[in-house]
């Protein structure tokens, strides 16, 4: 009788588990839809999607996230990489977010590095993909993403980057020039163009090098 009883209160227990987890789920789902839906402008701060150089997006898609067009928001396959390479090869532990996690992060969430802010940035980057499609995605990551601050001014997408460091259009910069822009993607203070100059450069370098090695992935 009480072994009876036990599983009827497991098996609430579930289903309430369920019940409270879907609930959560559609809660986020409002949150990722209502924040995505909202214009960010295309005026001259912002591009379209197919106003990206094709060399601006291929090298950014190859230094963050060579499988972007083929994930559906979170890359499930890097991030057991990443725990076989520091479980088994003492390999030091590195990032495995896609750009669609790294949107959710830099639009929705903190920076703090807890387990359960992680697990809510997973769910946020499958619901956006569920409902946007990737180009969408990835041309609001190349329009918001955060590449410098002077001052006061944030710089923001490659668009505004192009003209505070290189006073030129995104589509008249040179191929060098692009990959000083996405080598900033990794972090603009730590590559900072006029404090640490040489280690900008040797990031660039390693940009251009993987777009001059690898097929392109935007033809």
């Amino acid at each position: 009788m009480k072994k009876t009883n036990l599983m009827k209160w497991l098996k609430r227990l579930i289903v309430l588990g369920i019940v409270v987890f879907l609930v959560y789920l559609n809660h986020l789902n409002n949150i990722v839809k209502d924040e995505f839906s909202k214009p960010i402008g295309l005026g001259n701060s912002h591009l379209q999607f197919d106003q990206h150089p094709k060399s601006v997006i291929n090298m950014l898609l190859l230094v963050e996230d060579q499988s972007f067009f083929e994930h559906s928001g979170v890359d499930f396959k890097e991030i057991l990489r990443v725990l076989r390479d520091y479980t088994f090869y003492d390999k030091p532990m590195r990032g495995a977010s896609t750009i669609t996690q790294q949107l959710i992060k830099n639009t929705l969430l903190t920076r703090e590095r807890k387990i359960d802010r992680k697990v809510k940035e997973i769910l946020m980057a499958l619901l956006l993909e569920y409902s946007f499609d990737k180009k969408f995605i990835l041309n609001r990551y190349m329009n918001t993403l955060y590449l410098g601050q002077k001052g006061k001014k944030t710089v923001l997408g490659f668009a505004n980057a192009s003209r505070f460091y290189f006073k030129k259009e995104l589509g008249l910069l040179s191929l060098e020039e692009i990959a000083t822009l996405v080598a900033l993607v990794k972090g603009p203070s730590y590559y900072h163009s006029i404090k640490y100059p040489q280690r900008l450069a040797k990031r660039a370098q390693l940009v251009l090098s993987l777009y001059h090695r690898y097929e392109k992935i935007v033809k």
